[in-house]
């Protein structure tokens, strides 16, 4: 049976997915994922029989979906990636990511990465994108904290397994395999992921509003988990370096921006107006803007109701220790002239 595989991706929905996939006005027909993040959701919906459209502004979570979303069949074997890379090769690649180095891994390490990136580009379609969402998990597991905004003292430090179990009592030896260690160790899971839900599910890396304008259709719910300003929602500084050795930088709107916020996603959902019967968001009470500025911004346009669920996030096996919820606001639309 297939099972969402381990991402790891802050603020990922995992835990939540049954939950807002069951209070979703619709029980079938096609959502766009606006903001698809780790793609959790997205494969919830997919689990479910809805016809998925997924689009995230970061390559590093657009080669997930590609992986997990939008492929229905095609798994990776050992075999495939088992390629000898011409040292050339490697080395050009290797002068295009070389800024990783003492930044995020060791030397040696980049040049590994360099490798394993050349035998990516000799993958067809389906199976690359598999490989660099397995190459993604690797980078992710082997940086202190999964986020590559760590300064590199401090990666040194917490990748010295005795320092490491001074302090914390765990090795993390993790942080110490190879990018292909860690490959291997995922790439079953990832492949038992892979399945075919009878319908043609697809992917997009655009600027959300670039997104809705992509759109030939409307489609029957928009899923909206975007930024939050807030110190863990900088998704582009926690993942942007792998989408750097792509050398793929889209301009967009920063939601994570405080006083923009509100304009901005205001600005998004009278976009999507004509594109949509309804608008679904995930938020936190925690979060700003507040539960309540969101809904009264969203009565202009439609009908709104607001669902709660009790649920605490961890950051670094810490709990948040105050109450918390997720909160799934649902506009129902309104089509008629509202101006």
């Amino acid at each position: 049976m297939s099972k969402y595989p381990k991402i790891n991706y802050i603020g990922n929905k995992n835990k939540l997915t049954d939950w807002i996939v069951e209070n979703l006005p619709y029980k079938k027909g096609t959502v766009l994922d606006l903001f698809c993040g780790g793609c959790s959701v997205s494969y919830a919906l997919k689990e479910n029989n809805y016809q998925v459209i997924t689009n995230d502004v970061l390559y590093s979570n657009y080669v997930i979906s590609k992986a997990i979303i939008e492929n229905k069949k095609v798994v990776l074997n050992k075999e495939d990636i088992d390629i000898k890379i011409d040292k050339k090769d490697i080395d050009n690649k290797y002068n295009n990511i070389k800024f990783l180095s003492n930044k995020l891994y060791f030397d040696d390490e980049v040049h590994e990465l360099a490798e394993l990136l050349c035998i990516a580009d000799k993958l067809d379609e389906e199976k690359k994108y598999i490989f660099l969402a397995l190459i993604r998990r690797a980078m992710i597991r082997k940086i202190p904290y999964s986020r590559m905004n760590v300064p590199w003292d401090q990666i040194v430090k917490l990748r010295d397994e005795e320092y490491s179990y001074k302090k914390y009592k765990r090795r993390r030896a993790y942080h110490n395999k190879t990018f292909m260690e860690h490959i291997l160790d995922n790439i079953k899971e990832y492949n038992d992921s892979i399945f075919d839900n009878k319908k043609d599910n697809k992917s997009y890396n655009l600027d959300s509003f670039d997104m809705i304008d992509k759109l030939d259709k409307s489609v029957d719910i928009i899923y909206m988990d975007p930024p939050y300003p807030g110190t863990m929602n900088k998704y582009d500084q926690f993942y942007g370096l792998y989408d750097e050795m792509f050398d793929i930088k889209i301009d967009y709107v920063n939601f994570s921006l405080n006083n923009m916020f509100l304009d901005n996603l205001e600005k998004l959902v009278k976009k999507c107006i004509d594109k949509t019967k309804y608008i679904v968001i995930s938020e936190n009470n925690k979060t700003k803007p507040s539960v309540d500025e969101l809904k009264n911004m969203l009565k202009k346009y439609g009908t709104v109701k607001v669902l709660e669920k009790k649920h605490q996030y961890k950051v670094t096996n810490k709990d948040n220790k105050n109450e918390s919820y997720e909160v799934l606001i649902i506009l129902k639309i309104k089509k008629e002239e509202i101006w």
